[in-house]
């Protein structure tokens, strides 16, 4: 998943989302400990010194930026003087931000590195205090902009051909005229910024460094340090008992604190209402959609495509059901249990690498050799270390080089990880490398298709190269669950937040009760009569730092739809297809992102893509299926 500095549409605060994929795994040492991070080779740890040399060229760093947001702020009442004076506080912006960018992953790599050091915590909390000094000190930007007739800066952009290039921006600005405040209004919006996130950065600070995880026993009766990070690598263990520990060690643990669990992510609903309010928007969901010129009509149709076909993740439980001989019914740790004990598909590193660049062949030099380049640059930060920050993503801005943060532990969702973020980092590579600042990040809407259309790439490959059919079952339960992973839990989560937003804006209080309720119900209707629910379960909301993203998750299941259809076609061999592929790639925020998309010849407006999904699904339950009758494991 992307960790993504967003930029505003012209000159706004310049918000700061961390997205961290919680799909990620840590590794498992002999000592059953995790590492140190002074243990790790320095090749397998990202080169933040191409950043800064140190942290004293970031302090000069964020001397120069002060600076310039001082002169930033000199340009307040000067834009309607004329289309001269509009380019040059433009230009002065697209200084500005990068640098400020810029200084902030650094902090942020540095601080998600080890989340015990206090100063790189420090300096984080810095760089975010930066930017909301940024957004205050334009907060009137947008307003005195908008204030121009848009008949005004039309004529401007046609006298001043460096303006055009800004076209789509003032359209994508114009377009949203009606929720832009006041100038005081979006100072004080602009103002309370810092107070807003509190709700979020406490959530990540209890789950990431404050709550401690029990010991288990592991298959071979050790003892095992749990670790939430390492869930997906218990969760996929052959021994039901082993998962059952490992799920009630961990879930368990963050029910001990549902009612502050509850109460921060209440404050980050409250956030998103008082937003709704402030600028005049229906609803929290049309509020995060109007930011990428998203029909609501795309959400609805993935949930209501997605529970139309519901019933073919009910049939996948029942195989589950039946081929690992659960008479009690499937239970929630049980969902990611292979078919077949023991049966595992490891790799090093290197061999991840390796099978990641052979995988994407069909994408072309042009591809291969800037991602292998990478892979040589120490973009990735490849192994989990003591403190250091779950799962996985993709960072890095304008002005460097993309970072990945990774957890590799040696089995195929590793590689599969690894595979998926360096899809991301490929995505901004092409766009920053393609585009003018101001359209170098694409649109959170597409920010899954390059990472989903990679791993897919890979899931291909190496089903290829499988003979032996218990290793094909295996990879095919990886396909099952990539997509239930992405296509249905994803919407499922989608479901949740949109009921939870709903509930608060008619002024139902989000207590632990109401939440757990929510959630058993909406995990009973997807998993079907083979689910068997546990009370526990009903706190697995807890551990997922995505709802805290305003409606982030979703994206993930339509990247998936679009991603498959384009891998499809290009391992197809369709002509033209991965040239359309590779325009997506470059067109970063240049286009809407439905627009964008159309580019790699996908249209997102329609339901075909969601349709062609679960028939992707469907066929591959068919394999799976006929394979267990060949293994006679359905009797």
């Amino acid at each position: 998943m992307k960790r993504q500095v967003t930029t505003a549409k012209w000159m706004t605060l310049v918000m700061v989302s961390v997205l961290t994929a919680f799909a990620a795994n840590v590794v498992e040492a002999d000592t059953k400990t995790v590492p140190e991070r002074s243990d790790i080779d320095t090749k397998h740890r990202w080169a933040t010194e191409a950043i800064f040399p140190n942290v004293e060229a970031w302090e000069a760093e964020m001397k120069v930026v002060d600076k310039l947001i001082e002169k930033m702020a000199s340009f307040k009442g000067t834009l309607a003087q004329g289309p001269d004076q509009l380019l040059e506080a433009i230009e002065t912006r697209d200084k500005i931000e990068p640098q400020l960018e810029r200084a902030y992953v650094y902090a942020q790599l540095l601080a998600d590195q080890d989340t015990r050091v206090g100063e790189t915590q420090a300096m984080r909390s810095r760089a975010r205090s930066m930017f909301i000094k940024y957004g205050q000190a334009m907060s009137w930007a947008e307003p005195e902009l908008t204030s121009i007739p848009f008949e005004t800066l039309d004529s401007w952009m046609r006298e001043k051909p460096e303006l055009e290039l800004y076209r789509h921006a003032f359209d994508d600005l114009f377009r949203q005229k009606k929720h832009i405040l006041t100038p005081r209004e979006e100072e004080l919006m602009a103002m309370a910024g810092e107070v807003r996130g509190v709700a979020g950065t406490a959530y990540s600070l209890l789950t990431n460094a404050d709550i401690t995880f029990p010991t288990i026993k592991d298959e071979n009766g050790d003892t095992a340090e749990l670790d939430d990070s390492a869930f997906y690598k218990f969760m996929r263990s052959s021994d039901r008992g082993v998962r059952k520990a490992a799920y009630d060690g961990i879930v368990g643990t963050y029910a001990n604190y549902r009612n502050t669990a509850a109460a921060l992510l209440n404050g980050s609903v409250q956030n998103h209402i008082f937003n709704v309010k402030a600028r005049d928007y229906d609803s929290c969901l049309a509020a995060s959609l109007d930011g990428g010129n998203i029909p609501i009509e795309v959400y609805n149709t993935l949930v209501k495509t997605v529970n139309e076909n519901l019933h073919l993740l009910h049939r996948y439980q029942d195989l589950r059901k039946r081929a690992l001989k659960f008479s009690d019914g499937v239970h929630a740790y049980d969902l990611f249990a292979p078919f077949i004990a023991n049966q595992t598909l490891e790799y090093t590193y290197e061999e991840a690498v390796e099978a990641t660049l052979v995988a994407c062949k069909p994408l072309g030099d042009e591809y291969i050799k800037p991602m292998k380049k990478g892979f040589d640059s120490r973009w990735v930060d490849v192994y989990p270390t003591k403190g250091k920050r779950s799962g996985a993503y993709s960072s890095g801005t304008f002005l460097t080089q993309p970072y990945i943060l990774l957890n590799f532990h040696g089995g195929y969702e590793s590689m599969s990880t690894l595979a998926h973020e360096m899809g991301h980092s490929m995505h901004s590579l092409f766009s920053r490398g393609t585009q003018p600042y101001v359209y170098s990040d694409y649109n959170i809407f597409c920010a899954e298709v390059a990472s989903t259309c990679n791993e897919i790439l890979l899931q291909h490959h190496i089903l290829e190269q499988t003979k032996d059919p218990k290793k094909k079952l295996f990879l095919l339960g990886e396909f099952l669950e990539g997509m239930r992973g992405t296509v249905f839990r994803q919407t499922m989560f989608s479901e949740f937040e949109q009921k939870i937003h709903e509930m608060a804006e008619v002024g139902q209080p989000l207590t632990a009760d109401a939440l757990g309720a929510t959630y058993r119900e909406i995990m009973t209707k997807y998993y079907g009569p083979s689910y068997a629910h546990d009370d526990v379960v009903d706190n697995y909301w807890i551990r997922i730092p995505h709802f805290y993203y305003n409606f982030y998750v979703y994206k993930y299941a339509t990247s998936y739809c679009a991603a498959s259809n384009i891998a499809a076609r290009i391992m197809k061999g369709e002509p033209g297809a991965r040239e359309a592929y590779m325009s997506f790639l470059r067109a970063g925020g240049s286009k809407y992102p439905i627009d964008v998309l159309k580019l790699a010849r996908v249209d997102m407006t329609t339901p075909e893509p969601m349709q062609d999904a679960m028939k992707l699904f469907e066929g591959l339950l068919d394999q799976t299926e006929e394979l267990l009758n060949d293994l006679d494991m359905l009797n």
